[in-house]
């Protein structure tokens, strides 16, 4: 959504002029100016997430096969400038059993593995630098989670040798969104690499990192115009887990409405964090039910569009599709990073 899509978000949110389009429909939000990218291929494993995408916008050769099995079996990716994506994060996180290239989960997501160095969850970075190797973009960027940095076996160093032996120079920065304008505690690492053919200078240190719009803004200011779920007609806000509390374990606390909120995960398995305890720290909303975050409250921690179609029928998958996705406001840093370093260096 970044590159080239339509990000909308809390007006706060936003320190730099040049990036603001136009007022949004809801009060507070601004459109941002689209950025100038097109995509020309899309995949993701999940068909989940290809019907939320065609939700709201027109797939362009957007394929759901494996990316292992279609570099394996010689796909023909058209060429571009870019190649960004996001490598699976589970055999690295912090919240899993972080067993890395170890993994014993198969490319495919639902088979055990057969060959752990070929085809693991753990490895499918590889497919990564297979497609990079074949298109030949200007720039890439792959985006993974803190715990890779964090590893003992240090995956990083190998995960940059592969890219840098391809004929890249690779550097990565850690994003911690709050400074950001993204008001949730996430914090990723942004691998960027820059192909050493076709420059016209030679690059310069810090070339790869994001210095804009370092600004800070809260949660309250995305739920201030949100409706209670009984009181809503946005289906996205009528859905929320009804899980309970419990003593311990994620997904217990409460979002603080003058902070940020925790990184919304993936696998929430109902467990979402709550909106509100009826004991908690928001003090003001303390007479009304204690509840967990609705579906549309996930998507603007994120910074989805406050009008963003997640489903159109009631169901809880959309928590795993938005804790996956990047903030398409961090996308859109990206892209202007990456817009700026294509002006200059080619």
């Amino acid at each position: 959504m970044g590159f080239g899509g339509r990000v909308v978000v809390h007006r706060d949110s936003i320190v730099e002029p040049a990036f603001i389009g136009k007022n949004h429909s809801v009060p507070g939000f601004v459109e941002l100016e689209r950025l100038d990218f097109g995509i020309m291929f899309q995949n993701d494993i999940l068909e989940g997430a290809k019907e939320v995408y065609s939700l709201n916008d027109t797939p362009t050769n957007y394929n759901t096969t494996s990316i292992y099995d279609l570099v394996e079996n010689d796909f023909a990716f058209p060429s571009g400038d870019v190649v960004i994506g996001g490598f699976p994060c589970q055999d690295f996180s912090h919240c899993g059993r972080r067993r890395g290239f170890g993994s014993t989960k198969a490319h495919d997501l639902r088979s055990e593995v057969v060959d752990a160095k070929q085809n693991s969850r753990g490895t499918l970075y590889r497919s990564f630098v297979e497609v990079v190797r074949k298109t030949r973009p200007k720039v890439f960027v792959a985006e993974n989670v803190y715990g890779l940095l964090t590893m003992k076996e240090e995956p990083i160093k190998q995960i940059i040798k592969d890219f840098q032996d391809l004929g890249y120079s690779v550097e990565y920065q850690v994003v911690y969104c709050p400074e950001f304008g993204i008001p949730q505690t996430r914090k990723r690492v942004i691998i960027m690499g820059i192909s050493t053919s076709g420059r016209t200078v030679p690059v310069a240190a810090g070339w790869n990192v994001i210095t804009k719009n370092q600004t800070e803004c809260h949660i309250g200011k995305y739920f201030e115009h949100l409706e209670e779920p009984s009181d809503s007609d946005d289906i996205s806000q009528q859905m929320y887990s009804k899980a309970k509390r419990l003593s311990k374990g994620q997904g217990q606390t409460e979002v603080k409405l003058d902070g940020f909120a925790p990184t919304m995960r993936a696998e929430h398995h109902g467990n979402i964090e709550f909106r509100r305890h009826t004991d908690g720290a928001n003090v003001a909303e303390r007479h009304l039910p204690e509840r967990r975050l609705t579906v549309r409250e996930a998507g603007l921690i994120q910074t989805f569009p406050p009008d963003y179609v997640f489903t159109e029928k009631k169901n809880m998958r959309s928590y795993k599709y938005i804790g996956n996705a990047v903030p398409p406001l961090l996308g859109y840093l990206i892209a202007d990073k990456v817009a700026e370093v294509i002006k200059h260096y080619f």
